[in-house]
């Protein structure tokens, strides 16, 4: 299986398990953005997983299974939000207001320059969301910046 079918087999795993529709799935070529280290992106608007065709074609299968979850947790938030349902009406107002107002990482890669981002509680949800299906499909921990380890 190449990385391409890793990543859209890894959308359609999540999306079943978290019972949601499968949101559209394609590649992007990286020139095509402003920030060239994205791996991959949910579009609430669109309703789409997009991922880094040239970082697809490079990476580890682990990394893109990872990326696959971590975006389709996104997605699983854009349905809730989109739908009202399955979670709590202050995580839905929360997950609403941070999906209108998302903070993009700033490409350097690292928690200080990007505290802002991870401390949003859609990025934390999907990065708690994801080390869990990771480790308990693979048996494999996932790195997790510290003050994320110690809320989820």
């Amino acid at each position: 299986m190449n990385n391409h079918e890793v990543a859209i087999n890894g959308v359609k795993i999540i999306a079943k398990i978290l019972n949601i529709p499968v949101p559209h799935i394609s590649f992007f070529d990286p020139s095509e953005v402003s920030n060239n280290e994205i791996t991959g992106m949910y579009l609430f608007e669109s309703d789409e997983i997009i991922f880094n065709e040239e970082w697809i074609a490079k990476s580890q299968w682990i990394e893109v299974i990872v990326t696959a979850f971590h975006e389709t947790r996104h997605a699983y938030q854009g349905y809730c939000i989109r739908t009202r349902t399955l979670e709590s009406k202050d995580t839905l107002d929360k997950w609403e207001y941070e999906t209108l107002n998302y903070i993009r990482p700033t490409g350097k890669n690292n928690e200080v320059d990007d505290h802002d981002y991870l401390n949003q509680s859609i990025e934390i949800d999907a990065i708690g969301f994801t080390h869990h299906k990771i480790y308990e499909f693979f048996g494999v921990k996932t790195l997790l910046p510290k003050f994320i380890k110690d809320s989820i």
